[in-house]
């Protein structure tokens, strides 16, 4: 036996195994038989034990390496997939299943991650949002779906608390470029599957509600996610002489901005399509460098006028007769004004009464977050249903996100969502007026115009409860948080 056990210590130095490790093969092969046991088949054996193994690797990857994981995570944001739970219940995967997985790590094992919160938790921005996740706490105490209310709470917060705060404990400026190029590059594979089933549809308009999926639910949140990260693109392309990259990297760059564009006239989202010309202005005022109160003015006077002449705007979109499914792009485009015929701004139009009318009837705490989707059929009216309502109810949203807000959450929770988007805006806009760093210049311009795309999109449509989006805007916030502290930290610098 002596001798047996010294040749069997001899072959496994030379293999250069030791003990544990044919300890954890042996334990490997026996959870492939138990697997093989209760599957009964190679598929299911194969498919458990590639997942257990990608668990395995996450857990190594998001402890070890926790930087890489979280790119890891933006990366696959785009690429995740909704996956039932039972009961109702999905998870957008595996995206947020990682999400979940990096918060444990950062709050049990960094201490950069609390030290971060403690940082933020005094900027006006990170106030407003901790205000919305209060509020929104109370309100689902009084929802009339509690349950339902109680689980978008938690979603909400896990997305403040995950995307926004993580990136504020980002300390080198070259890693926040990471982290937005890696939701770039995994939109990538999204648009080239987009463009060959929009091919394969024979590039039909009356097709773009199916051809994202199963990434994203329909060509508008799509749209707007690609809307968003287009103005930074866009700056990089004008100014990548400052970005200090190889060649390949600046090459790299110039095609995903162009295939970002065309994927965003693919997408066919009239809002979005609008919003980068909302931004485009918006870039332009930037430039002539209009002041935060200036453009309060404008858009006070902005609102006085549209409020005077909507007799004559009514008028003047009785006059449209484009409509946006009937096959002709410049139809799709040109019906965003037809409120006549065109079924899809109908019902808009019908979610917005909705809404308007939730609000009246609970001003103050309104119906609780979530809630929308199953209160609003009580609230329509023969005079604004179109073919496509549901008198169920069951389907969407306010199309909204101010609308969604006074619904679900009263006017204090319509109020803090304005102070969330009027303080990106003026924080936004200070750091462009007092950055010298030319990246950082970039980053913020960039940044500020995709959460404009975002905040002139939230008028037609409300997102920030998917994920894909929500990494944006959240992140996007974070960021411009991240910068203003920057630059605080670099004026209480001695000369």
């Amino acid at each position: 036996m002596g001798a047996t056990e010294a040749r069997s210590e001899v072959v496994m130095k030379a293999l250069g195994i030791g003990k544990k490790e044919w300890l954890a093969l042996l334990i490997a092969v026996l959870m492939l038989l138990g697997l093989y046991k209760y599957f009964g088949n190679v598929d299911g054996t194969a498919t458990t034990a590639i997942l257990f193994c990608g668990f395995v690797f996450s857990i190594f990857l998001a402890l070890e390496r926790t930087f890489v994981f979280y790119l890891l995570l933006v990366f696959l944001i785009p690429l995740s997939i909704d996956v039932g739970l039972g009961y109702g219940a999905q998870v957008n995967s595996p995206s947020e299943l990682m999400l979940l997985m990096l918060l444990l790590v950062l709050m049990l094992f960094h201490k950069e991650y609390s030290i971060a919160l403690r940082r933020t938790s005094i900027h006006p921005i990170a106030i407003f949002l901790a205000l919305d996740i209060f509020w929104q706490l109370i309100v689902t105490l009084t929802s009339s779906h509690p349950d339902i209310s109680f689980k978008r709470w938690i979603i909400h917060t896990i997305f403040i608390v995950g995307f926004f705060t993580t990136i504020t404990m980002l300390k080198d400026p070259k890693r926040l470029f990471k982290v937005w190029m890696a939701y770039m590059i995994g939109l990538l594979p999204v648009m080239w599957f987009t463009f060959e089933n929009f091919r394969m549809y024979e590039f039909d308009p009356r097709t773009v509600f199916v051809i994202s999926k199963p990434f994203f639910p329909d060509h508008t949140v799509y749209g707007a996610c690609i809307a968003f990260i287009i103005p930074l693109l866009i700056l990089c392309c004008i100014h990548w002489k400052k970005l200090n990259w190889k060649r390949w990297q600046i090459t790299a760059l110039f095609l995903i901005t162009i295939v970002a564009i065309a994927s965003e006239f693919i997408a066919l989202s009239r809002a979005a399509i609008l919003s980068l010309g909302v931004a485009l202005i918006f870039a332009l005022l930037l430039h002539w460098k209009m002041r935060f109160r200036s453009l309060l003015i404008g858009l006070v006077g902005i609102g006085i006028v549209v409020f005077s002449m909507q007799d004559q705007i009514y008028e003047y979109f009785e006059e449209t007769d484009a409509v946006s499914n009937d096959g002709q792009v410049s139809n799709h485009l040109s019906s965003v004004t037809n409120i006549q015929t065109d079924a899809s701004n109908l019902e808009r139009v019908n979610r917005w009464v909705c809404a308007a009318r939730m609000f009246e009837d609970r001003p103050f705490l309104g119906y609780g977050p979530g809630t929308y989707q199953f209160e609003y059929n009580k609230f329509q009216t023969t005079e604004f249903k179109t073919h496509i309502s549901s008198n169920k109810g069951e389907k969407g949203n306010a199309h909204s996100e101010y609308l969604t807000y006074l619904s679900e959450k009263g006017i204090f929770g319509g109020v803090i969502f304005l102070l969330i988007v009027f303080g990106a805006i003026f924080y936004g806009m200070k750091n462009h007026q007092v950055l010298e760093d030319p990246l950082l210049r970039i980053l913020n311009l960039g940044i500020l115009l995709g959460l404009t795309t975002y905040f002139f999109h939230g008028i037609f449509n409300s997102f920030m409860d998917q994920s894909k989006m929500a990494f944006l805007y959240f992140t996007g916030l974070g960021t411009l948080v991240w910068l203003s502290k920057n630059v605080q930290k670099s004026k209480q610098k001695p000369a």
